[in-house]
């Protein structure tokens, strides 16, 4: 009966933990469509609810007050970086062209070149570029969309993942070498940055669609690599999926994503500089005083635990 009992724990254990690894949560990742962004830069220049509003039904007005908050928007999705640069793998994102329109993205990149005024501030220019796309490119939708990480967040992520997987610090230095592939805990790595990332979801796969909003290469989108994916997924035994993203990685990604590159170059400054010291232990100053000391009443309550499991 013990041995039923036991077989019983551990089988909903097992089904109990797929569930839990499968789920949705949101890691490290954010999905947010224009609007959101739009009416949160609203509130950083405290602009009311209901000029917003106003705004959007007339179709986003050549306005001063417009042009500074469609460039905080594009900024904030990463759609105009640089200072002077429409993203267009990532301002694609929020527009749907209509599937008999076949010159959109040529039509909106001409309106974009004939469209910037000389000595313009950021704001203009990336407001042009924002009417461009939506007067040429598609219907702005109002999906959420996976929004990439900038340089500087990519290089967190990365950090935070070495650190979750207790990276060895021999095994970083090998990194920094550019010595990676074949490191104990480099499969584990990859496979919490893409899952920490929004990359790859359990129970979905991997997602070449946040890849290339990522990065940009067109390759990510090719049937060659869709079918390099599949096949890695078909060989895969089906234990443990760091193995099936180390299989993606190596099979798939390793020449059209910058992965190995940005893991050598993180590898690389956290062995160059040497971690913060430890805060010294706080010091006390001993005094010598006569003290008379009294036993305290007990208490007429018995003290609280918190967080006991029965």
């Amino acid at each position: 009966m013990r041995f039923n009992i036991a077989c019983l724990v551990f089988t909903l254990c097992a089904i109990t933990s797929t569930s839990y690894a499968q789920g949705n949560l949101q890691h490290y990742v954010i999905y947010k469509n224009f609007d959101t962004f739009f009416r949160e830069c609203g509130e950083y220049f405290e602009v009311p609810n209901c000029t917003l509003d106003e705004y959007v039904v007339n179709a986003y007005p050549d306005e001063p007050e417009v042009q500074k908050l469609i460039h905080c928007a594009m900024v904030g999705f990463g759609g105009w970086v640089g200072g002077s640069c429409v993203v267009e793998y990532v301002m694609s994102n929020f527009f749907n062209p209509a599937p008999e329109d076949t010159c959109y993205a040529n039509r909106t990149r001409e309106c974009i070149q004939n469209a910037q005024p000389l000595c313009a501030n950021n704001a203009t220019l990336a407001y042009k570029a924002f009417q461009c796309y939506y007067r040429q490119y598609g219907n702005l939708n109002q999906s959420a969309q996976f929004i990439p990480n900038s340089d500087l967040e990519l290089q967190v992520l990365l950090e935070t993942s070495i650190a979750a997987v207790n990276v060895p610090k021999d095994e970083l230095v090998n990194y920094s070498n550019g010595v990676l592939l074949d490191q104990p805990h480099f499969a584990e790595l990859m496979y919490v940055v893409l899952l920490r990332g929004g990359y790859y979801y359990p129970g979905q796969g991997l997602s070449l669609n946040n890849l290339y909003t990522q990065f940009g290469n067109s390759e990510l989108l090719t049937p060659e690599t869709q079918q390099c994916v599949d096949a890695a997924t078909a060989t895969w035994d089906g234990q443990y999926q760091r193995d099936l993203i180390y299989a993606y990685l190596v099979n798939c990604l390793q020449k059209i994503t910058p992965w190995l590159q940005q893991v050598q170059n993180v590898a690389t400054s956290l062995v160059t500089v040497p971690p913060p010291p430890c805060p010294p232990p706080s010091t006390t100053t001993t005094t010598t005083t006569t003290t008379t000391t009294t036993t305290p009443p007990p208490p007429s309550t018995p003290p609280q635990c918190y967080n006991l499991r029965n």
